[in-house]
This record gives C-alpha cells, sequence and structure tokens, in this order.
C-alpha cells in the first residue's frame, strides 16, 4: 500500500474537495498554465458552447501573437498547444461536434503564423499539429458536414502545406469526404495540376503536393491505375517509385505487372566495397532492400521460387541479411535448412567485415559462432563499436567468457588509448567484469592471463587518474 504521503489519486480525493480547490487556487496564482486548464474544465461544466468560446478566444490570442519563442519557452508553450487540441478533441466534441470540426479547422490554420516563430528544432511543435490532423478525421466522421464543402477544405489544406502537417490529410477524410467529396476534390486537384506552368526540369513542389494528394486519393479508393498514370513514364523507372508501383500492383494481384514495374526499376550494380555503416551495422539495410522485399514477393507469387530462393542467399552473401536467411531456411526441406544453416555460419565466420560478422551472429543470435568469431579475428575487434561489443559480451559470458573478455578488453583500450574521460566510468566496469570472468577462464591459449593485462594497462596508461580513481583495487570494485 503506498504511503499516504505519496501523491495518489486515493491520497488526494481523501483531502475533500475544499481543501484541493483551495490549493489549486494557489497553484493557478502563480502559474499561468494551471489557471488556463482551471478556466476550460470549468468552461466544459457549461456545455460545448461554453468552452467552444473559451478555446476560440485562446486560438485568436495564438494566431495574433508575433514574439519568438525561443527552446527555453517551447516546452510550455507545446503542453499549452497540446491543451487546446485535447479539450476540443474531449470536450467540445462530446457535445458539439461541428463546432469541435470547426475549432480544429481553425487549430490548424495555427501551424503556419506558430512555426514561423518557434524553435521546433526537436520537432515537437509540429507533433502537435500533426495529432490534430488526426483528429480532423475523426471529428469530420462525427460531424458529417457536406461533403463538397469539406472537399474544398481539404483542397486548401493540400495547396497550403508548407510545412508538412497535413500530409496524411486525404486519406484522413476519406471516409468523412464519401463518394461525392472525393470526385469533388479529385476534379479541384486535376484542375489545379493541368494549370500548373511547365518550368522546364525545375523542381515544382506545388505540383508534387497536388500529385501526392490525388495517389493519395487513388490509394484510398484502391485504383492502382490512376496512380501510376500521375507519375510521368520517366520516374517509373526510379527505384523508389517502381517499388512503390509494384508494391500496389501486388497488393492488387498483378503479379506480372508488378515483376515487370520492378524490373523496370531495377537497382544499379554498386561496388562491393565495405562502407563504415556496413562494418557497424552488418550490412545495414540498402536502399534497394524495399525494392528487393517486393520483387522477391512477385517473384513468388509468379511461381518463381527457385529465382526467389537465390535471391535470399544472395542478400545474405552480400550483406549478412539476418532476414533474408532465415526466410531462406525456412523454404527448404527438413534436414536440408540445418546443412545450410551450418554452411551459412561458416560463410559469416569468414565475412570481410569482422564487425559486420559479429553484428550477424548476435542478431541470429548464435552463442558459439560469435565466439569462435572474436577468438579467430581478436586482433580485428573494433573497441570503438560499444554497443555491438556490449550485447555481443553479454550474449556469449555464460558460455564463452574468454570471448566475452576479449570484446571488454577491447572496448577498455580504445577508451583509454583515445583518453575517452566520458568513458572511464565504463571501462572500469568493463575492467571487473573481465576479473569476475576470469575465474571461469581455465585456459586463456595465447591471450593474456587477467593479472598480465591489468599490469600492462598501468604501464600503458598509469597516468590516466580519471579511470583508475573509479575502481577500488583492493576490493576490485567500482569506488
Amino acid at each position: 500500500m503506498a504511503s499516504r504521503k505519496t501523491v495518489t489519486r486515493e491520497n488526494l480525493v481523501a483531502l475533500g474537495a475544499e481543501r484541493l480547490a483551495a490549493l489549486l487556487i494557489e497553484l493557478a496564482d502563480d502559474n499561468a498554465e494551471v489557471k488556463r486548464r482551471l478556466r476550460l474544465e470549468l468552461a466544459a461544466q457549461s456545455g460545448g458552447d461554453t468552452i467552444a468560446a473559451e478555446i476560440s478566444k485562446r486560438l485568436a490570442t495564438l494566431r495574433s501573437a508575433r514574439s519568438v519563442i525561443d527552446w527555453q519557452k517551447r516546452r510550455d508553450f507545446v503542453r499549452d498547444l497540446d491543451l487546446q487540441r485535447a479539450m476540443i478533441v474531449g470536450r467540445v466534441a462530446q457535445d458539439r461536434a461541428d463546432l469541435a470540426l470547426d475549432l480544429m479547422w481553425r487549430f490548424m490554420d495555427l501551424a503556419e503564423p506558430v512555426l514561423n516563430r518557434v524553435d521546433d528544432s526537436n520537432g515537437s511543435v509540429g507533433e502537435v499539429f500533426k495529432l490534430a490532423c488526426a483528429d480532423l478525421g475523426a471529428l469530420a466522421a462525427k460531424a458529417k458536414p457536406d461533403p463538397v464543402s469539406l472537399a474544398d477544405r481539404v483542397f486548401h489544406a493540400v495547396t497550403g502545406n508548407g510545412y508538412g502537417v497535413f500530409d496524411r490529410v486525404v486519406t484522413l477524410m476519406l471516409p468523412a469526404l464519401g463518394d461525392a467529396g472525393a470526385a469533388h476534390l479529385k476534379r479541384r486537384l486535376m484542375q489545379a495540376l493541368a494549370e500548373r506552368p511547365r518550368r522546364g526540369g525545375e523542381r515544382d513542389f506545388e505540383a508534387l503536393l497536388l500529385r501526392s494528394a490525388l495517389q493519395d486519393l487513388a490509394d484510398g479508393q484502391g485504383d492502382v491505375d490512376a496512380y501510376v498514370a500521375l507519375i510521368p513514364p520517366e520516374e517509373q523507372r526510379l527505384l523508389h517509385q517502381g517499388t512503390a508501383i509494384g508494391r500496389r500492383l501486388l497488393k492488387a494481384g498483378r503479379a506480372p505487372e508488378a515483376l515487370a514495374a520492378l524490373e523496370q526499376a531495377r537497382p544499379m550494380r554498386r561496388a562491393s566495397t565495405t562502407t563504415w555503416d556496413e562494418a557497424l551495422f552488418g550490412a545495414v539495410i540498402p536502399v534497394d532492400a524495399g525494392w528487393e522485399d517486393i520483387y522477391i514477393e512477385a517473384l513468388e507469387a509468379t511461381g518463381q521460387r527457385d529465382e526467389a530462393q537465390r535471391l535470399r542467399w544472395a542478400a545474405f552473401e552480400k550483406r549478412l541479411s539476418v532476414e533474408r536467411l532465415r526466410a531462406y531456411l525456412k523454404r527448404l526441406p527438413d534436414f536440408d535448412d540445418m546443412e545450410a544453416e551450418e554452411r551459412a555460419m561458416q560463410y559469416a565466420l569468414g565475412y570481410r567485415s569482422f564487425s559486420a560478422a559479429l553484428w550477424f551472429f548476435a542478431h541470429w543470435p548464435h552463442q558459439r559462432w560469435a565466439a569462435e568469431l572474436v577468438l579467430a579475428r581478436a586482433s580485428e575487434i573494433d573497441g570503438n563499436l560499444y554497443d555491438l561489443l556490449e550485447q555481443a559480451a553479454r550474449l556469449i559470458e555464460g558460455q564463452h567468457p574468454l570471448a566475452a573478455t576479449l570484446l571488454r578488453r577491447a572496448m577498455i583500450e580504445d577508451t583509454l588509448d583515445g583518453a575517452k574521460s566520458t568513458r572511464y566510468k565504463h571501462a572500469a566496469r568493463h575492467l571487473l567484469e573481465c576479473r569476475s570472468l576470469a575465474v571461469q577462464i581455465q585456459n586463456f591459449e595465447t591471450f593474456e592471463t587477467h593479472d598480465a593485462f591489468l599490469a600492462c594497462l598501468r604501464v600503458r596508461h598509469g597516468r590516466k587518474v580519471g579511470f583508475w580513481s573509479q575502481i577500488d583495487e583492493g576490493a576490485m570494485t567500482l569506488r
């Protein structure tokens, strides 16, 4: 049971209404945010019209404000902004969905003036408006406004979407638009797109907005051909466009056409050099992974299962893809999958990037192979990859303490060699973990014993007091 001093609902209720009211008044005197919330809650007691009037006043104030909101004031401002949004949805909409919808449109109209004067480097203000856009869809479905008038408002939202807060508005509004509203919106969007002047290769942002809205309409209506028709023929050969087309054709049950669209957008072969990201993440997901996903699905759907399997294995060999290998093994007969898995582990053991191979074994996951990799290629361990090495060490330390020790030693040496003082505490912890594991290691093979490693650290880094001060060497514990 919680202490009576703990701030819980039950303990506050026990204070009684009068005492709580006095406390709230006292807090509201020094806190404008609390006072504003209390005013809204009191207005809500009088019904939707009253609270709507209060929110309307606040929206007008926010719209007329001109002062810059810096990062120090942003948090309080975001809370105030989201309070207005939440009150529209949670209070006004209960009795007056029509008023709530109108207020939410007015709220969304604040996006441009607000984002022009706020430091939104972390995106928190924009996120409130994106939530409000989602609310618009739900409120419109509840209020059931005239579909043609609603389509006109959606059109203006699309064409004024400079900050991206209306990116999903067409999709969200489709249920409320109905056939009549969707048809009217489509006509307006098509007309506006046709009237755009040609710019001779110059990027036309407004045309992109119009085309994207029309594509959202096509998706909502399940019209793949309308979606494809909006993409210029020369762009259909681009990787992301071909992938988008292939995905929709496949979903529509048109696998041969999907395969043809994907073939047309086949990614170019890239050099086989290993990038830093590939070394870090072991074949980090490439830009063409989405295309590859759909292409393999299309091969399966057209009966080309052997080719699909070949591509899965090739993807594994190229970047040690856990996902592709699992899918490959899943489709093999019993016992064949065991032999293929053994072959895959051997291949990963000799992969060109040690870090990539370690990432693979940590995510497969496979303790024995991860430990074997570490012991066989210890000189290749990159001690700077703390997250990867920590994860792998935790995975294997129970059964393979020597390999786990080598991973931790690499992190310790990287920290001390680079004099990375902010990591001294972590390096000290790793050293203590190495000592704990040492008693489980019967044979250090060609590697230094723990005492020898510790002595070498003393010789090379004895003057790094910031590190040694973290450790009580007598008790071998962190200070």
